[in-house]
Order: structure tokens, then sequence, then C-alpha cells
């Protein structure tokens, strides 16, 4: 009620003046109708039955609020009613007494002068005239001015009905834009998560696909390697053999050492066959090594786990690849380990020598072997550079100097490097592309122990997800921690955050969920800390 009154008192206020003027000029009616005649009383009527429902609740929602509405309009126009009949009579009352007591001085000064009656009938008649002439103006002026009113009742209630028709279509517009909205950004999400989850399968089963054919090929290369170098280890042995026997066929010494040799125990000459032929397999070949100027690199009988594919480094072909498997070199951290000494010797068994230097093989397996990609690495990825027989050609002048630019600064030593077991693995003088990875992101690396592998040039997570069991030795006991590392499993964390996926930890790191993640201002991301 206090909010109708509180936002409706202009139409009230129209209502109770509406219903002053029609009870003003339909006043003087009043006296000669019986109660029946007397629209008040039907409109009393009207009321209370209105007010009997509106009490009962008798209509709900908006309809209820119109009947209230109505029923203080109803209420202010029968006061407003109450009051023009009031006034009205009033002024008829007073009325009456001025025509009586006008009429009486008129009669008086009639019977006075009786002589002039003939002119007293004529004044008469001219101030009746007269007087119907001024009652009929003033009647005419009330039915004016309580048709007026009732118009503007009608007119305020009428733009009452049409604002509010208005405002609920408004309403009801803004309601369907929301929904509308609403459902098609919904759609929007649905259909971009769903076109993601396809794009990753894709991705996922184009790169299953491709590393499936690089492992097939990188074993069947490794294969051929393996037989060709033990065909080639047991003709050198059984020509060595062959010539030695010959040698010595005719002394005294080869009779001495067949006899020893028939006397020993066949498990100790099981032993030392057996011992022998592995020597053969791993252990280069003296008639070999004295061939070229500078050192062998030391080689292993078969690849640990999957060879690398050596052709991502710019300079190996397939025909240097077979020679490298043919020496033992299989893996990216063989050829990033070679000495000068051992680059020297390489150079001059593939017929070219200074060519591993000029080339930069070593930097590139440095960084091949630490989880980063060069130029040439990343097109033989994608398929953009394609390597056949023309790939172990030798670079010429500006190719090269153009390879060394590309390459990055690798990260220089630290003190005590070699107290460690294991192997340091490789790192980076800066990170790739000026920006590093949030290692922090990764369960068990907080804001120190990121400026410590800053320092050892770890930048991103493909450095951590390439670490070796070696590596993973030598960064647990440099960070003093021993075995954390695979407790932790910092390493399959850091294969699933390089390949773009979250792990549970690095969510509660990004939503701030993980105080130990946040930079301390002394160490961490964007304050790197080089150990010296």
């Amino acid at each position: 009620m206090y909010y109708l009154l509180a936002t409706y008192w202009m139409w009230f206020v129209v209502a109770l003046l509406a219903g002053g003027a029609i009870g003003y000029w339909s006043s003087w009616r009043r006296a000669s109708e019986g109660w029946l005649g007397r629209w008040p009383w039907w409109a009393v009527i009207a009321f209370v039955v209105g007010l009997v429902v509106a009490v009962l609740h008798g209509l709900p929602g908006r309809a209820g609020l119109y009947l209230e509405t109505l029923l203080l309009l109803s209420f202010w126009y029968a006061i407003g009613g109450l009051l023009g009949i009031w006034l009205g009579r009033a002024r008829s009352q007073d009325a009456l007494v001025t025509a009586n007591a006008a009429e009486d001085t008129r009669l008086a000064v009639a019977a006075k002068g009786a002589e002039d009656a003939p002119n007293a009938a004529t004044a008469k008649a001219a101030e009746d005239a007269r007087l119907a002439t001024a009652a009929k103006a003033a009647e005419d002026a009330r039915n004016a001015a309580g048709a007026r009113a009732a118009e503007q009742a009608r007119l305020a209630v009428a733009a009452k009905a049409v604002e509010d028709a208005r405002r609920a279509a408004a309403a009801k517009a803004a309601e369907d834009a929301r929904n509308a909205a609403a459902a098609k950004a919904a759609e929007d999400t649905r259909l971009a998560a769903a076109a993601k989850a396809a794009e990753d399968a894709r991705l996922a089963a184009a790169a299953k696909a491709a590393e499936e054919v690089r492992n097939a090929a990188a074993a069947k290369a490794a294969e051929d390697a393996r037989r060709a170098a033990a065909a080639k280890a047991a003709e050198d042995a059984r020509r060595a053999a062959a010539a030695k026997a010959a040698e010595d066929a005719g002394n005294t010494a080869a009779a001495k050492a067949a006899e020893e040799a028939r006397q020993a125990p066949a498990a100790k000459v099981t032993e030392a066959v057996g011992a022998a032929a592995a020597a053969a397999t791993v252990a280069p070949s003296p008639a070999i090594s004295t061939q070229h100027p500078g050192t062998r690199p030391q080689g292993i009988a078969a690849p640990e786990g999957i060879a690398d594919d050596l052709k991502h480094i710019k300079g190996i072909g397939p025909k240097n690849e077979k020679i490298s498997n043919a020496l033992g070199i299989y893996h990216f951290r063989q050829i990033a380990n070679w000495t000068p000494e051992e680059a020297i010797w390489v150079g001059h068994h593939v017929a070219f020598p200074g060519r591993i230097e000029r080339e930069h093989w070593i930097p590139q397996a440095k960084l091949l072997a630490s989880g980063g990609d060069t130029d040439h690495s990343a097109g033989v990825k994608s398929g953009a550079i394609l390597v056949d027989d023309s790939a172990d050609a030798p670079l010429d002048a500006a190719a090269a100097d153009a390879l060394a630019k590309s390459l990055p600064e690798q990260a220089g030593a630290v003190d005590g490097e070699a107290r460690h077991a294991g192997r340091r693995p490789y790192g980076l003088a800066a990170p790739l592309g000026g920006q590093p990875d949030d290692l922090k992101r990764i369960r068990g690396i907080g804001p120190q122990n990121e400026g410590r592998l800053h320092g050892l040039g770890i930048w991103h997570f493909t450095q951590i997800r390439a670490w070796s069991e070696e590596n993973v030795k030598w960064v647990g006991s440099y960070l003093a921690f021993s075995g954390r590392i695979d407790r932790e499993k910092w390493v399959d964390q850091a294969r699933e955050l390089a390949a773009g996926h979250e792990t549970e930890f690095s969510r509660r790191v990004a939503a701030g969920k993980v105080a130990s993640s946040k930079d301390d201002g002394s160490h961490g991301q964007g304050n790197v800390r080089i150990v010296k």
C-alpha cells in the first residue's frame, strides 16, 4: 500500500480533484433523487466488493496490483466527490439565502411603490431572466469543468496502462536478448572446445605416427649398423688371428702358449673369449685408431634405448649417420662430448679434415641433447627439409657462418662440476627467444632451485624433459638432494608441460594457490641467479 501511495500519488491527486469537480457540478441534483438513483451508492457497493476481493487476495500477481490501484483511485475519487457535493450544497445554500434576502428587499420596495407596479413587474421579469441566464451560464461552466476533469482522469489511466505495457514489452525483449546471448556464448564455447579437442587429437595422432616411423627407421638403421659393425669386427679378428697364427706357427713360444691354453680351465678360456668379444664390439680398434691423427671417440655396442636421429645435425646425412653408427655413435650426447682430438680423428675418418669444427657438429649436438632445436632439426622434424644423400655434402663458408650465428651460446662450467656423480646436462647461456619457462610450475622447484637451475643454463621444460639418468644423478647431487628428482618426477612433469599440457600442481600454481612457487624477489623468474 505504501509503495502504491509513494509511486502513484499524482494519479490519486488527479482522482481527488476530478471527484471534487464532478461532485460540485452535480450537487444540485442530489436532493431530488432517491438513494437508488444516486450513483455514489453504486460506487460504494463496487468499492466494498473490490476491497473484499483485494483483502482475500482473489486476484493474483499483477491483476491484484491493478485492483489495489483502482481501489485507491476510487477511494480518492469518492472523497473528492463528497467534498465537491458538500461545497456545492454550501454554495447553493448561501445563494438561496442571498436570493431570499434580495427578494424580500425587492418585495418591500415593490409594496412601498405600488404605483410603480407595471414597472416593478417588468423589472422582476428582467431580473428573473437575468438570474436564469446567470444560472445557465454557471451550470454550463460547471458541466464543462466536470467533463474536462473526467477526460483528464481517463487520459491519465490510459497513459499509465500504455506505460506499463511498454515496460513489460521492454523487459521481455531484454530477457529474450540475454537468453539468446547466453545460448550463443554456450554454443561458441562448446564448438571451440570440440574444435580444440579434435585438433589436439589430430596433432597427437600425427606426432605418434611420426614418432613410430622415426623409431622404426632408427631401429632398422641401428640394427643394420650393429650387424655391419659385428661383421667387420669378426672379419678383422679372423684376419688378425690368421696372420698371427701363420707368423707364430714355427716357433716354440706358440707351442708353449698352446700347451698353457690347453691346460687352462675351460671356464677361464670362455671368460677370456667373452671379454675379447666385448672389447671388439665396444673398444676402438688399435689398427683403425692409428690411421688418422687425433683420438678415436669411444663408441657403444648398441644404442641406449632408442637411437637419436643424427641427421638432425646439419652436415650429417644418411652416409655420415651410417659411418657414425659403425663407430658406435648413436646419440647426440656422444657427439656433444667429443674432445677436439676426437673431432680431428672423426674428420679424417670421413675424409674431410676440419669439417666437424667448421660445421659446428658439437654445438649442434649439445643443443639437441639438451632438448632444444636448431633451424635445421626443426625443418627435418616438420618435413620442410628433406634429408637425402646431398645432406652429407660439406657446407660452404657462408652456410657455416650462418649456422654458427643461429646457434645459442652454451652455459659455462661451474665450480666443482667434476665432484658430482653422473653427467652434467647441457645448458644454455640464455633462454631461447629471451623468455624462460616458469620452472616453478614443476612440483619440487621453488624460487631458489629455479635460480640454481638457471645458473646451470636450464631454462626450459624441454631441457629437463631430455635429462638422462646420468643427468638426473648429477643434478640431484649438485642440488644436494640425491633421489629427489626421481621421487618427485621432475622429468615426467616437464614432459607434460613441454607438450602444452597442465599438471594438477601447475594448475594450482597458475591459480596462485602455491605460496612456495611465488617469486620472493631474490631468485627465480625475472631475477636470474648465475652460479659462480
